[in-house]
């Protein structure tokens, strides 16, 4: 703790004790004196005595043991905005013996919001005055705290993986203060600082219920020969019970009937999976992971990753989960499209972040990245420059203009001064379309020719960038509000030269990434960590 904050800490503490000593209230005893209720502060509120220096009250009595306590959470700016507001006040103290209980007890709950309550816990203190004072103000902050976990997360995006370069939402630390101050209703005012999305609601009621100690680990299905139509056994009446699908009246829940199937596929579909309605390796791997006792950890980190998320996605928006292999067009709350993506393989990983769509280009050359050029392309460029670029349908250009490639002496320092393109055609890398958001990862999405990447249930292998199976049909849902774009206007651009387009509107896409989804009826979705980021969450905070 820097020496700024803690001189801070003990004048503030020294100022609102001297603000309900018998020097401020003379008519009542110093061990009669409560912490009076809080009533809104105006500009007329008289100030309270100027309090002693930090230097002279640190001599009259050592730091207290709710400051050690808290000393290891405590950042600076959080001190100081509980300092401001305490001058704001004039040092008049916030918390009521009914008030602070009520603190006390949400805070002992954090848990269930997946923090931590030890991060948030003050001892209780002695009938001093001094010693209430310090309590109250150690409330105070404990609870803006809390409220920064809440509403912002505990780690840093960027401390997970430099391609997550999230921006989380900043708490207004002084107005939380000022309405916490005046709340009626405590937990309601600490309720408000969460994420307000529906997943992050559900991910915490799903840990909520795995938390309670009442509810029984759900059985794994467990390693065997792949489930279907006509299999029978114990392993497929735990099947129907991990999917709430009952056997119908009068049948054997060991069977592996039509109703089982129609679940079965359905949840393929929630997971991501090929919905063929098959319980082979791959859907097995899903529906037992987490099993071992780490889901809870998995619940949590997931819930820290939407802290970082806006908190409003936008009226129309774009969601692609990227360990889903998911993009989709939500308009009003509703996806109006979903359809399956290809990722970044785990040595290219798909950039995390949020942005806006403002481009769509039909016919796209597309820029060879340089790392690409040098590790995939330069060695037969070399044996052979003309011949290599016509086979390839590569142009190479140089200060805007298109050269001959058998010109160029190549070798690691030209890539870096040439640009290589590839023509717009049926086999482009990028096929037929792109729809741009300039950020400083250079990532986007984009058709492809490589359709049959799409049937596989494990989708992660481009070089960053999100390759979408039905392009048009994409664009038809997210240029739904443009008034002279269309999917289907887009498609019939297609051939000839590449043409740029503006939406009116930038569009919010949101590229996230989440292992654990929750469905409409609280079954928990079990996703691969692809990239690894969501044990690193785990790790950093201390799971």
């Amino acid at each position: 703790m820097t020496r700024l904050v803690r001189s801070t800490r003990l004048a503030t503490v020294a100022a609102l004790t001297l603000a309900v000593s018998p020097l401020a209230l003379p008519v009542m005893a110093a061990a009669e004196v409560p912490i009076p209720r809080l009533s809104p502060v105006s500009d007329t509120t008289p100030a309270a005595s100027v309090a002693p220096g930090a230097d002279t009250f640190e001599a009259m009595e050592a730091p207290s043991t709710i400051e050690a306590a808290i000393e290891a959470e405590v950042s600076t700016d959080v001190w100081l905005s509980v300092a401001q507001y305490y001058e704001m006040r004039h040092y008049a103290p916030v918390w009521t013996e009914e008030r602070a209980a009520v603190l006390r007890a949400r805070l002992a709950e954090a848990a269930y919001d997946g923090l931590d309550p030890e991060a948030y816990a003050v001892p209780r203190r002695g009938d001093s005055l001094r010693e209430r004072a310090r309590e109250d103000v150690a409330l105070t902050e404990a609870a803006l705290r809390y409220a920064r976990h809440a509403h912002s997360g505990r780690v840093k995006p960027t401390d997970i993986s430099r391609i997550m370069t999230m921006d989380p939402p900043k708490l207004n630390e002084m107005r939380f203060l000022v309405r916490l101050g005046r709340a009626d209703d405590i937990d309601k005012t600490l309720e408000s600082v969460h994420p307000q999305q529906a997943q992050y609601q559900r991910l915490r009621a799903a840990l909520r219920k795995a938390l309670d100690s009442s509810v029984v680990q759900p059985p794994a299905v467990g390693s065997g020969p792949a489930l279907k139509l006509g299999s029978t056994g114990p392993r497929v009446a735990v099947l129907r019970t991990r999917l709430d699908a009952t056997a119908p009246a009068g049948a054997d829940a060991e069977v592996f009937d039509d109703s089982l199937e129609t679940a079965v596929k359905a949840w393929q579909k929630d997971s991501g999976l090929g919905a063929d309605g098959i319980v082979g390796p791959r859907s097995l791997a899903v529906l037992d992971a987490g099993l071992g006792g780490n889901d809870v950890d998995a619940l949590i980190s997931n819930m820290e990753r939407w802290r970082w998320m806006p908190r409003w996605l936008g009226m129309h928006h774009v969601y692609v989960n990227v360990p889903a292999y998911r993009i989709q067009v939500v308009d009003a709350g509703k996806a109006t499209y979903t359809g399956r993506v290809v990722v970044g393989k785990a040595s290219n990983p798909t950039p995390i972040f949020s942005d806006e769509i403002e481009h769509i280009v039909v016919n796209p050359y597309w820029n060879v990245p340089y790392s690409i050029a040098k590790n995939e392309m330069l060695g037969g460029i070399q044996s052979n420059p003309g011949g290599y670029m016509a086979r390839n349908n590569y142009e190479v250009v140089f200060n805007g203009n298109v050269v001959n490639p058998n010109t160029i002496n190549w070798n690691e320092a030209t890539l870096r001064r040439v640009r290589i393109r590839e023509k717009p055609g049926g086999g482009n890398a990028l096929g037929r379309v792109k729809f741009l958001f300039p950020n400083q990862h250079a990532v986007y999405l984009h058709d492809t020719p490589s359709k049959s990447l799409f049937d596989r249930p494990t989708r992660a292998f481009s070089h960053g960038c999100v390759r979408v199976q039905n392009p048009f049909d994409f664009a038809e849902a997210l240029l739904a509000g443009e008034p002279n774009l269309s999917g289907r206007g887009l498609e019939k651009m297609v051939g000839g030269k590449e043409r740029w387009l503006n939406t009116q509107k930038h569009i919010p896409v949101h590229l996230a990434y989440f292992t654990r989804e929750v469905t409409d009826s609280g079954h928990v979705v079990r996703l691969d960590d692809i990239y690894g980021f969501d044990a690193r969450t785990q790790r950093a905070l201390g799971l």
